[in-house]
């Protein structure tokens, strides 16, 4: 054998092939097995160094002519061709096994060298027979094994899986199985004899030529009979075939039928392209993340949602993209998916708030999944993220609606509760003083003009609510007109002072007329209408008495009216509802202060009309000071006609 380093080398290459070698000296005795050789048979290199090869195989095939086997087989090489010969090898532990073997020597004398290769036979037909196990050169022994191997032969090629054909030196077909003859479409008859070159297939003769120069080839492609013209997908095997002298005397081409792969790739591909294109252009965004929490693959949309291009996710994990908080945010997501192999679905989040990054505010919904291999091994996850910030704003808005409808219909049934008891309380009296009026004239009795006082008070009450749903219908429907005219504000204020004398009850009246007269471009009626209203107001607020004080106040171009009671007072977050429909204080009952809620509304109405504006200081307990500021006269002539841009303005 090779010295030194040589041999080691040597060794390291035995040791590398897939199929058991064993080398012998010129005695017969084992120098060298490999690893392959020890997994086989089951000996270790050390127990078969120095031991005759023929411990490896039975006793039977020891000798035969007086020689050794592997000086039988050496002495046949030339009729073998290189071929192996089916023998039965000995294990370790007695098993035999059916390998091929081939042997070959080196070296002449004491540097003789023979090495035996072994290939096992994975399956062995009971029927076979080892043909060293008989006398060679037995005629009748001979002739039965070449009819059983010829026999052998046909069975496995005929049941082959496959379709397969031999072709000489020239190309020409000179056998073929049954299966190849179905796969084209015709006989044997018209199959044999068939020149391979004539079938006009570039890739297919290529092939043929390969295999005729000794080298393996594969072909594939679309078959066209020329017999039948029947297209059939193949895929082909081109294979050297040798003779006993070791040269290529022709081919064998191994045909598999591949219209079902065909036809499953296809299937796939469409599959594939269909899931592209639902992956690309879904509404939703679509991503897949490693194990390692890098990006795999996102689509347009999930790009859009994250801000950043799709080229730029893969390979990068949440925290290198969207940095430290949002980055963690989203790995803690994925990193429990992962951990606990349970699906988070529709988890929502903001993008201010939950993950702390900059711009408008958008709300998130995601999911994320695990995705499996078949065998049930996690191969990464599956990420769903949908934009939902327009869902949400129309969520928001409708729940807003809700509550209006909802505040709409309290506000109504709170009216139509209060409009029938406030229409009810006057009707009552007035109808009992009525009867009493009836029947003291009816006998002739004296009248009290009390009764008629008193009958006259209910009926001025019930036109005063009767005019207020009036004019709360003409405000809402643009239809309630003024005709302003010079009118002395301080007149207007004092007279109505005067009429409600008998109103006031145990409350004073306090009212600082200012030194000079007052004037202003208004509706006389509709503003005494505004200025009733206050001091209603403050007489029925006031429940406990005290004096009401009325101030008059003149400016360059606009007098204040104020009007200050002692009474409950009204919370600051209703200060700013006082002047719509329908409303009342929440700490004013229905019961004890009476009205439709309609009395500020229309005020705020007529001032705003003429240009002014209505408002009030109060606090809960230490009663309430409405304004009311209107231009004055000059002023109103001089500014141009305005219209009424901010009704609402109070």
């Amino acid at each position: 054998m090779v010295a030194g380093g040589g041999a080691r080398e040597l060794e390291a290459v035995l040791d590398a092939a897939v199929e058991p070698v064993v080398a012998c000296g010129a005695d017969e005795r084992i120098l060298h097995i490999n690893a392959a050789t020890e997994r086989l048979l089951g000996w270790e290199r050390a127990q078969l160094l120095g031991r005759p090869v023929s411990d490896l195989f039975p006793a039977r095939l020891h000798h035969f002519h007086g020689l050794s086997l592997p000086r039988y087989l050496l002495s046949r090489r030339k009729v073998l061709g290189g071929r192996p010969t089916r023998v039965a090898s000995r294990r370790r532990d007695g098993v035999e096994l059916m390998v091929e073997l081939t042997v070959g020597a080196s070296g002449e004398g004491a540097q003789e060298r023979i090495v035996l290769t072994m290939r096992r036979l994975h399956e062995v037909i009971d029927t076979l027979e080892e043909p060293v196990e008989h006398v060679p050169g037995s005629p009748d022994d001979l002739a039965h094994s070449g009819e059983t191997g010829d026999r052998l032969y046909r069975l496995l090629v005929e049941n082959a899986p496959l379709g397969i054909f031999h072709f000489d030196r020239v190309a020409i077909i000179t056998a073929c199985n049954e299966r190849f003859t179905h796969q084209m479409g015709t006989s044997k008859r018209n199959i044999v004899g068939l020149h391979l070159f004539t079938l006009r297939d570039e890739g297919l003769m290529a092939c043929v030529r390969e295999s005729l120069g000794g080298r393996t080839c594969d072909y594939e492609g679309d078959y066209r009979s020329l017999t039948s013209g029947k297209v059939l997908p193949v895929r082909v095997r081109f294979a050297p075939c040798y003779g006993d002298d070791g040269e290529v005397e022709g081919g064998v081409g191994m045909v598999e039928d591949i219209t079902d792969r065909r036809r499953v790739e296809a299937e796939r591909e469409a599959h594939i392209a269909q899931l592209d294109l639902l992956f690309r252009s879904a509404p939703v965004g679509i991503g897949f993340v490693g194990s390692d929490l890098r990006y795999v693959r996102v689509n347009e949309t999930l790009a859009r949602i994250n801000g950043k291009p799709a080229e730029a996710h893969p390979g990068r994990t949440p925290r290198e993209l969207f940095g430290a908080h949002a980055g963690s945010a989203v790995e803690d997501m994925l990193g429990q998916v992962l951990k606990t192999g349970e699906p988070l679905v529709q988890q929502e989040s903001s993008t201010d708030e939950d993950l702390g990054l900059h711009g408008p505010r958008r709300h998130l919904s995601g999911s994320v999944y695990p995705v499996h291999t078949p065998g049930g091994r996690v191969l990464g996850l599956g990420v769903l993220v949908e934009d939902i910030t327009e869902r949400k704003r129309a969520e928001e808005e409708r729940a807003h609606l809700y509550r209006e409808a909802q505040e709409a219909i309290r506000v109504r049934d709170d009216f139509l509760s209060i409009a029938s008891h406030e229409l009810k309380t006057p009707l009552t009296p007035l109808s009992l003083r009525l009867a009493t009026l009836e029947r003291r004239l009816e006998r002739g009795e004296h009248v009290d003009p009390s009764v008629l006082r008193h009958a006259r008070h209910q009926l001025t009450r019930l036109t005063g609510l009767i005019n207020d749903l009036l004019d709360a219908s003409r405000i809402e429907a643009g239809r309630l007109s003024l005709h302003p005219e010079a009118t002395r504000f301080d007149v207007l204020v004092e007279h109505t002072l005067t009429s409600m004398e008998g109103q006031r009850g145990n409350h004073v009246f306090d009212f600082e007329r200012p030194p000079e007269p007052v004037s202003v471009q208004g509706d006389a009626y509709r503003l005494e209408q505004v200025v009733f209203n206050l001091l209603e107001n403050a007489l029925k607020y006031s429940p406990d008495g005290g004096t009401i004080r009325v101030r008059l106040a003149v400016g360059e171009d606009v007098t204040v009216l104020s009007v200050k009671d002692p009474g409950i007072g009204i919370p600051l977050d209703q200060q700013q509802l006082l002047f719509d429909r329908y409303f009342r204080a929440r700490n004013a009952s229905t019961r004890s202060y009476g009205g439709l809620g309609l009395g500020l509304y229309i005020s705020r109405d007529i001032v705003e009309r003429h240009g002014g504006r209505i408002w009030v200081e109060s606090e809960p307990g230490q009663g309430s000071t409405f304004y009311v500021a209107l231009p004055t006269l000059s002023a109103a002539r001089q500014a141009p006609a305005r219209t009424q841009t901010d009704r609402h303005l109070h």
